[in-house]
């Protein structure tokens, strides 16, 4: 996880340093879409002592659409794919389904600090039982830097609440993650 933060971080000071100021500027209203790959984390307890072995972690990916109504406020509809996580032979997957509320907060033409504040119906699959389903809020707080008026690039951190639980299985999940947007 701090290899990731590392990197986007690296990656965000290098873009920042290449281009002129007021060469990007994001558009400040309309529609837009977007996706982003990451790293979910999910708290897991072994349900044995010794423990099994627990995998907390997984790949997670998303896709996502929204409507810019100006340059502090937009509207995001998303689905997440949490990626799968393992207690000893079992096997659980999650997604979630999210409408988000997104203040931004400008820093200049191509960065924009932003909050994101939703409701998400969450599911979760287990090896062995039928999905369970439940829904909770969905808060994250990201940086956004315009490539130009239409691309930009996105990294965030996402806490999805009240996941389904089933024995070991907590009712959290984090993310953090790297993404792209078109906006049109």
């Amino acid at each position: 996880m701090k290899k990731l933060i590392t990197a986007v971080t690296t990656t965000l000071a290098c873009l920042t340093g290449l281009s002129g100021p007021g060469q990007a500027r994001a558009a400040e209203q309309g529609f837009y879409v977007g996706g982003d790959i990451g790293r979910s984390s999910n708290n897991l307890k072994s349900p044995t002592k010794p423990a099994v072995s627990t995998d907390k972690t997984a790949t997670s990916w998303g896709l996502y659409g929204g409507y810019q109504f100006n340059k502090y406020f937009a509207t995001e509809l998303g689905v997440t794919r949490l990626g799968s996580t393992h207690i000893g032979t079992g096997e659980s997957t999650s997604t979630s389904y999210s409408l988000d509320a997104i203040g931004r907060l400008p820093l200049n033409d191509k960065f924009a600090f932003y909050g994101r504040l939703g409701a998400a119906h969450n599911e979760r699959s287990y090896s062995g039982f039928d999905k369970n389903h439940a829904v909770g809020f969905k808060t994250g707080l990201g940086m956004e830097y315009a490539l130009d008026k239409n691309w930009a690039l996105r990294t965030e951190l996402t806490r999805f609440n009240n996941m389904p639980t089933q024995s070991t299985y907590g009712n959290a999940s984090n993310v953090l993650s790297m993404g792209v947007n078109y906006h049109f």
